[in-house]
């Protein structure tokens, strides 16, 4: 079974950081994500789902959006 690729997208605000963690089904659509301009001061990293828990948190990562290349 491929191993599903997580993009967090990650935010220091009011002091405390926040993600959102997407998932992808292939490293292209990946790729394109991670280098999606974003305008809200945001960092990106691709990871697998053991670091995106211990970066994000479980929850998130249980609640991972599905990436649509088409919102962005």
């Amino acid at each position: 079974m491929k191993e599903m690729i997580y993009g967090v997208s990650s935010r220091y605000s009011f002091g405390q950081w926040e993600h959102i963690v997407f998932h992808f089904n292939d490293m292209d659509s990946a790729q394109k994500w991670l280098h999606t301009e974003c305008h809200n001061f945001c960092e990106r990293e691709l990871m697998n789902r053991a670091n995106a828990i211990k970066l994000a948190g479980f929850e998130a990562v249980k609640n991972a959006l599905e990436y649509d290349e088409y919102n962005f």
